[in-house]
């Protein structure tokens, strides 16, 4: 009970301070200042493309109203191109809102795809929902100062903040881990699931995970905000569960969820590296 009113107390401060969790989040969403440009580029051929780098390792989504849309996948993107002496059409010369957004519609989503606790294996921890956000954000209890653990496997996203961890997952879901004191991660690092991300601030680690929602789009644009928020189903010593709010749950990262989305060599090259130490 005590335990519970230190936890309130803390929520009132935080909703208080210029850096909320909800704050965070909403920043953390912003897509970073000349992370893509657009060039109008010509062709060894002689013609012309349309060409847009994305500089950061996530992907993104061009959307253009009334027109098509573009996946920006990492580096160079050839959205358009008009051969030398053709007449064809641009589409680009007219005028058109167009709205960038992190991340690309999820093909493979599956729902039962178990998640490790952000937590050393063999550690409790317990979660309760972040009342403040407006978005479903999972604050999970980890003792201020403790390592936290990526969850999934997967990229990090550039950031605003420094102390913000976005993770991009290879079906196209996303982590983001707030309210850290420290973020030992760079953007476009490959993160393992179970590794060493940052350190747990006053009330532990907030978590929200998400995707960019097909179902919130319509001609005209994005129908309010586009991502659509899930609670995973995380790896415990009791299987892979649903957790329930304020329950504790041990972690039990294994080898099977860590090496869950690699490839046959990466699960190779882990497995060598594991047993020559």
């Amino acid at each position: 009970m005590i335990q519970d009113l230190r936890y309130t107390i803390l929520f009132l401060f935080i909703l208080s301070t210029t850096y909320t969790s909800a704050q965070s989040l909403r920043k953390l969403m912003e897509m970073p200042p000349r992370i893509i440009e657009s060039k109008w580029e010509q062709t060894p051929e002689g013609g012309t493309e349309l060409n847009y780098y994305n500089e950061d390792l996530c992907s993104y989504y061009l959307f253009r109203e009334n027109d098509r849309s573009y996946n920006l996948n990492p580096g160079k993107n050839t959205v358009f191109r008009i051969e030398k002496g053709s007449n064809a059409n641009n589409p680009f010369k007219n005028s058109s809102r167009y709205m960038f957004f992190r991340g690309q519609f999820p093909k493979d989503f599956k729902i039962s795809t178990p998640y490790a606790l952000p937590v050393k294996a063999g550690k409790e921890t317990k979660w309760q929902i972040a009342l403040q956000e407006s978005a479903k954000t999972m604050i999970f209890q980890i003792q201020e100062g403790d390592t936290i653990y990526a969850t999934r496997r997967g990229v990090a996203c550039t950031t605003v903040l420094p102390q913000q961890l976005l993770i991009y997952h290879p079906d196209h879901t996303f982590a983001a881990y707030l309210m850290m004191s420290q973020n030992f991660i760079q953007g476009g690092e490959e993160i393992m699931t179970g590794q060493p991300i940052g350190i747990a601030g006053v009330l532990g680690v907030s978590i929200s995970y998400f995707f960019l929602d097909n179902n919130k789009f319509d001609s005209n644009g994005p129908l309010g905000y586009p991502y659509s928020h899930f609670t995973p189903v995380f790896r415990t010593d009791k299987g892979d569960i649903k957790l329930d709010e304020k329950v504790a749950y041990k972690s039990a990262i294994d080898d099977e969820l860590i090496m869950l989305e690699m490839t046959k060599r990466e699960k190779k090259k882990f497995q060598k590296q594991k047993y020559s130490k």
